[in-house]
């Protein structure tokens, strides 16, 4: 038989539905590309003609972005390869005798991503922190520190007077060393910012409600690095947070 031939009968539109535009615009849309067509239904809010990539392209950009029309196959975006960051140019050991020397001019000692210092020597950085009056900003992030650093660090804490700033992010501390850190804050009265997050294990709970604790009774603390697990103690550190702010904004009047 004949093959299926479905037919295209060509429907009127009813007098009160159509539309006379100024002979510009009507010649503008006669003559535009599916491209153009594709960007004016974006801009009138026709979005189920495209893709989101169309839409949105078309939406925020004040040129002609879709080339394709609206007819177009959807693509996934192309992949951008975000390039390595450098590695950490830092010296260890010139830093630690600069520390030692509590030489004037460093103030930011930055050791992130360096993991082969070795752990005799992150304790004597700590060492020499002790008695430096000049850094200020400490960073020990991914730098492979344990427990015995911990420690170390703790009683850098309770002796040093300058340092404000403290991030030993990212690193193989367990619950028993972050909790000589913490108790260790109470006996210092100048750092401000005190970053401990993302170690190798879960603190536990007796660790969070320590760190609460600690920021409700040192008002020096503004700034506290730490992902709470446990409501309650997530509750006390932003209500203790927001008042050591406030009380740094406004001290108190003698």
């Amino acid at each position: 038989g004949k093959p299926f031939v479905p037919k295209n009968p060509t429907r009127e539109i009813p007098k009160e539905e159509q539309i006379t535009l100024e002979p510009e615009l009507e010649e503008a849309l006669a003559n535009a590309t599916d491209a153009e067509m594709c960007d004016i239904a974006a801009i009138l809010g026709m979005y189920t003609l495209m893709s989101n990539k169309q839409y949105y392209d078309a939406i925020c950009s004040g040129n002609i972005t879709n080339t394709e029309g609206i007819n177009s196959v959807v693509k996934p975006d192309r992949y951008k390869p975000v390039p390595d960051e450098p590695p950490n140019p830092t010296n260890v050991e010139e830093t630690l005798r600069q520390i030692q020397a509590n030489d004037g001019a460093l103030e930011d000692v930055n050791l992130n991503n360096i993991r082969d210092i070795p752990i005799s020597t992150l304790k004597a950085i700590c060492e020499a922190m002790k008695t430096n009056t000049h850094v200020k900003r400490l960073s020990l992030v991914a730098t492979r520190s344990n427990d015995p650093v911990a420690t170390a660090v703790a009683e850098m804490l309770t002796e040093n007077k300058t340092l404000q700033s403290l991030n030993i992010e990212s690193n193989f501390i367990t619950s028993a060393g972050m909790m000589g850190i913490i108790k260790a804050m109470y006996n210092n009265s100048t750092l401000s910012e005190l970053k401990v997050d993302n170690q190798c294990q879960r603190l536990g709970d007796a660790v969070e409600m320590e760190m609460a604790t600690m920021l409700e009774q040192c008002p020096s603390v503004t700034r506290f690095g730490y992902h709470f697990t446990q409501q309650g103690p997530r509750a006390r550190a932003a209500i203790a947070i927001t008042k050591n702010n406030e009380l740094r904004e406004c001290p108190p009047r003698p």
